[in-house]
Order: structure tokens, then C-alpha cells, then sequence
């Protein structure tokens, strides 16, 4: 795939029933998605937006606000400044670690910041994503601070960072 740009539309019904079956390998398990009726419908909300390539498949998506958050950040105090839009990214399994990373999200953080006028972004990472961890920070995130959730019945550790732009 060519490293080119990419066009946002809103999450539709057809892209949610492909994303839904999206199954990443061990240790990003933690991402997949339940293929149901009620996971679907959370993706079509009007928070989310699939990435199409040229040919119109989609490579990935993108979540903002409340669609974005880890649960465990709100007891931390994660979300109390405002100033920030959260964001969320998930990439096509297959496409994963072959170095589109860096143009898929410049890209959706140029998307975004166009569409909701701002140069403020907060994300959340699980800490053993190193390989995000560096796509975010060579995008210019800086840490902000680790703190624990549960997901999927199980605690993990994340990893809040923002940027201004």
C-alpha cells in the first residue's frame, strides 16, 4: 500500500460489520473487538470515522470524546481538562508494523484537528504497546501519566499523552 492520502467518512454500518472481525495477534488481543449486533452499533455513533484508501477498503478508524477513554482515566483525573480532544486509532491487522503508522496518523490528527478545530489531543495506550508508544511520541505526544484499568475483566496499564499541535 502506498503511503498516500487517505479520505475520513463516518463509520457506516458496513465498515463496523468488517472492523468487528479485525483480530490482532497476541499481546494486542486487548484490541480486538466482539463481532455483535451491540458493538457494531457502538461503532456507527457519530464519534467515529473510517479511514479509506484510494480504492475505498478501509485501513483503520478513528474515535474522538467519551468513544475514546479508558474507564480507569476518569478516577485519575485524565479527562478533567477539557482543553484536549481524546482520540482513539485502530489500524487494519494486516497493515499493522509495515510503516504506514506515521501517515495514517499525522493524517488523522490532521482530519480531526480540521474537523473540530483544535490542536489538542490527549490519547491512551496500554504501556506494553511499545511499538504505539513510539509512532505517539515520534508525532510529538509527550507522557503525562500511567494508571491502571480494567479491560476485559483483567487490569491492564496505560499510558496517557498529549499534544498541541
Amino acid at each position: 500500500m502506498k503511503k498516500e492520502a487517505f479520505t475520513f467518512v463516518r463509520l457506516r454500518r458496513k465498515h463496523a460489520e468488517e472492523i468487528v472481525f479485525w483480530k490482532y495477534p497476541e499481546p494486542y488481543g486487548l484490541y480486538n473487538l466482539d463481532p455483535t449486533t451491540d458493538c457494531i452499533n457502538e461503532l456507527i455513533k457519530e464519534d467515529y470515522y473510517a479511514c479509506l484508501d484510494h480504492g475505498g477498503k478501509v485501513i483503520g478508524f478513528c474515535c474522538v470524546g467519551e468513544e475514546a477513554r479508558v474507564p480507569g482515566g476518569y478516577k485519575e483525573g485524565i479527562y478533567r481538562d477539557a482543553r484536549y480532544l481524546d482520540v482513539g486509532i485502530g489500524m487494519k491487522p494486516a497493515l499493522t508494523g509495515n510503516g504506514l503508522g506515521k501517515t495514517f496518523f499525522s493524517q488523522v490528527l490532521t482530519f480531526l484537528s480540521d474537523t473540530y478545530g483544535t490542536k489538542r489531543f490527549r490519547l491512551v495506550v496500554a504501556t506494553f504497546n511499545k511499538r504505539a508508544i513510539r509512532l505517539y511520541r515520534s508525532l510529538g505526544f509527550t507522557d503525562e501519566k500511567v494508571f491502571y484499568s480494567q479491560v476485559k475483566e483483567k487490569p491492564a496499564t496505560f499510558l496517557c499523552m498529549i499534544k498541541e499541535m
